[in-house]
């Protein structure tokens, strides 16, 4: 089935004076922001794609996404749409101190316009600590990072900007676009969040975000989990993928019909069913139990030394051996509080599984007879 690589084949040879800037295209720019380029395009004049040489990543080299994505800038160096483009202003900032792990970069299209891309999180500790954070906290670090670069950005007097991420980075732009001064949403042509996470509440009541909801596009995997954490936006696309479950949060994953994404009708059950757990069980968890919660399971992981994810994984970090002792040190009330958390999510999922196959008993075949409405699982 064709991916956005097979896209570039189809279309990169039409430049974008011919074929204009489409959701795939932004959804390249925001996988090219996982590629780290140093000092190459860290100034604000811009260098050519082709120009740019990627360099290794260590954090990252035991995940495919982050390979795959490096595969990707050459072969977008190599085309014509693409390999002109100007990228200027990449900035990577990782600060334990602060809990922060954020990346971006801007490109410049040829009309005058740009498109900032805000790169997802890594595999550091610090960036999914800072994830988690989200469920507790109206603005986290990366998120204030985020807003400082598009007013940044904004002064240089642009044409118009798009906003654009994947995962954690479509959280950043919608986030950004939300709390941008005047001057700056005034510059702002679309934000695109592929299976970015959602915002808080109280961010989804300000003024801000109201001006900018018609600006967001928001894409949806067929069974996606990350992408309706928290109060995400409410009309999104949702994008047949050819993996399994939480594999689909890899963008070439993602179907293309032409340059378009493949579109399915709704998310499928398991990702409903995972939406609505999810959404009970925060609303039962009050701002300071989810901090502690998310403050303990770091605790542990960061006992075994690691900094990474993948480094967890690593046999020299002994790392079950260190998190069964940072777990058995966890004083009383914060062990308690661990498992009955735990408990409570695995009881609000169960009542709500049984539910709906209470109500459609049919649906573990597959399909019900319901073909607007159905509940189905997805093979």
């Amino acid at each position: 089935m064709p991916n956005m690589l097979d896209y570039l084949t189809w279309r990169g040879d039409l430049p974008l004076a011919c074929v204009p800037w489409n959701e795939v295209d932004s959804l390249l720019m925001a996988s090219l922001s996982y590629c780290s380029f140093g000092e190459q395009a860290a100034g604000d004049v811009g260098v050519a794609l082709r120009s740019l040489s990627p360099g290794p990543r260590e954090d990252v080299k035991d995940f495919r996404f982050f390979n795959r994505c490096r595969d990707l800038e050459g072969a977008l160096a190599q085309t014509l749409r693409f390999g002109g483009l100007m990228v200027h202003d990449a900035v990577e900032l990782l600060e334990p101190l602060r809990q922060m792990q954020f990346a971006a970069m801007t490109i410049d299209l040829p009309d005058g316009d740009c498109f900032i891309a805000y790169r997802g999180t890594d595999s550091t500790l610090v960036g999914w600590r800072e994830n988690f954070a989200m469920a507790y906290d109206d603005a986290v670090p990366a998120q204030q990072e985020a807003l400082t670069y598009l007013e940044r950005i904004s002064l240089r007097h642009p044409r118009g900007i798009y906003l654009g991420g994947h995962s954690k980075g479509g959280n950043l732009a919608v986030f950004a676009a939300a709390h941008a001064s005047e001057p700056a949403r005034r510059l702002l042509r679309g934000v695109y969040s592929f299976d970015g996470p959602g915002l808080s509440q109280k961010v989804l009541e300000t003024p801000g975000y109201a001006s900018i909801h018609g600006l967001i596009r928001s894409y949806l995997p067929q069974s996606s989990v990350v992408g309706l954490l928290l109060g995400y936006h409410p009309e999104y696309t949702v994008v047949r993928a050819e993996a399994v479950s939480l594999l689909q949060h890899d963008p070439f994953t993602w179907q293309l019909t032409g340059p378009r994404f493949e579109e399915m009708q709704q998310v499928d059950a398991a990702s409903q069913l995972m939406d609505e757990t999810l959404h009970e069980w925060l609303e039962h968890c009050t701002p300071m139990q989810r901090e502690a919660f998310v403050d303990a399971v770091f605790s542990i992981l960061e006992a075994t030394g690691a900094t990474t994810l993948s480094q967890i994984k690593d046999e020299k970090f002994r790392s079950v051996a260190a998190m069964v002792i940072a777990g058995l040190t966890l004083d009383s009330e914060t062990k308690k509080m661990l498992i009955r958390l735990v408990a409570q999510f695995i009881r609000i999922g169960t009542t709500n599984l049984w539910e709906r196959l209470r109500q459609r008993p049919l649906a573990l075949r597959g399909r019900t007879d319901d073909a607007e409405n159905e509940w189905e699982v997805e093979s």
